[in-house]
């Protein structure tokens, strides 16, 4: 009996994935939990293990080839089956033994002639040996053809590599956020009772080796302001609104493979200082690689640029979340204290909503509370 091997959704806004490399081939014996192929999705890899024990019968997706999430990549059969030959309707009717290969829109390529030296080069200098002629008896492709081709496409090649893997990822999602019709509201914070108590957090976490962050803290302000507007806890899918208990709340940043957004789970239930070791463990993860569940579930996210020289900006929302605020770099202001002149230091925040689902005074009256919760963070500890 064939088994498929369907290529997973690792969170709700994973809509493909890239094959990146094939653990087994075609006739290898395999174990159930076994992994197959190594995938890459919303800015990781992952590998897909066997759903159960027996025999690669058929690999339908190259490397470098992308998939659907839910679409067919491979096909185990058992140790003494085989699969029918597609051209060959005859004979799979004759052989109710054999297994039947699931249609798909995927077209099964024509055998190439090719010497095992070329090959082996073509595989060497990731060429796709379909696009290469052939100057060998009957069009068999030579070991000189691959050279001849690499040397004609290698300013082609790395071109369409840099628009690959992680890059093609991100320009997916952004395409698909600029199609959300969005509305960015802009406010100043005042972050001087802020910075004072992240000096205090500095001397009761000293004993746990972690040094607090301005990310920390805004997490949990933001946190507490989706508490009280919990339509911003919420993802727009198939022209329906669905709202979650669990606050997720994705933070960007810029790793080694590009741009990424961990997501910290339970951000309600946590104090400060546990979202603070949670994002440090995430900085040891991501030296090593992080994983799909370090992504999923996000319900709500941050971009900070407050190192930046970065004032203020419209950040682009995370579908099918329906809003994320960013932070610009601190300035300092001239203000007038019980009539002295001091600088204080603020901040600009944006939040970019999608206005399917949120109207715009409700908008700013999350945004209220979110620079409320910033003018006292002490009191949203928990």
């Amino acid at each position: 009996m064939a088994t498929n091997v369907y290529l997973p959704q690792w969170g709700m806004g994973m809509n493909d994935a890239t094959i990146i490399k094939w653990l087994t081939r075609e006739g290898d014996l395999v174990k159930k939990g076994d992994q197959l192929v190594e995938v890459e999705s919303s800015k990781v890899n992952a590998e897909i293990e066997s759903p159960e024990s027996g025999k690669i019968g058929k690999i339908l997706y190259e490397e470098g080839q992308v998939a659907k999430v839910g679409e067919i990549l491979a096909i185990i059969i058992g140790e003494n089956e085989t699969l029918p030959d597609e051209n060959n309707s005859e004979a799979s009717k004759e052989d109710n033994s054999e297994i039947k290969l699931p249609s798909t829109s995927k077209k099964i390529k024509e055998t190439v002639q090719i010497t095992p030296r070329a090959r082996k080069l073509a595989k060497e200098l990731n060429i796709d040996i379909s696009l290469v002629k052939g100057t060998g008896p009957n069009g068999r492709i030579l070991d000189d053809d691959i050279k001849s081709f690499n040397s004609d496409n290698s300013k082609s090649s790395e071109i369409a590599e840099n628009i690959s893997g992680i890059r093609k990822v991100i320009a997916t999602r952004m395409t698909q956020s600029n199609e959300i019709p969005s509305v960015t509201l802009v406010s100043k914070v005042v972050l001087d009772k802020f910075n004072e108590y992240q000096k205090i957090l500095i001397s009761e976490w000293r004993k746990d080796k972690i040094r607090p962050t301005s990310q920390d803290l805004l997490i949990k302000c933001l946190s507490n302001a989706i508490k009280k507007y919990p339509v911003f806890n919420s993802h727009y899918l198939n022209n329906e609104i669905k709202t979650f208990d669990d606050i997720n709340i994705g933070y960007a940043f810029a790793a080694k493979q590009g741009l990424v957004v961990p997501v910290i789970k339970n951000t309600e239930k946590k104090s400060i200082i546990e979202i603070a070791k949670t994002i440090r463990e995430y900085s040891k993860i991501e030296k090593t690689g992080f994983k799909p569940e370090h992504f999923s579930d996000g319900t709500f996210s941050i971009t900070n640029l407050s190192s930046t020289v970065v004032d203020y900006f419209d950040p682009l929302i995370n579908p099918p979340q329906v809003g994320i605020i960013g932070i610009g770099r601190t300035l300092n202001e001239p203000s007038i204290d019980q009539g002295e002149l001091k600088d204080r230091k603020v901040a600009h925040i944006s939040l970019t909503f999608d206005h399917r689902v949120v109207d715009g005074f409700p908008a700013a009256k999350f945004l209220e509370e979110i620079i409320k919760n910033i003018n006292e963070p002490s009191i949203i500890d928990g």
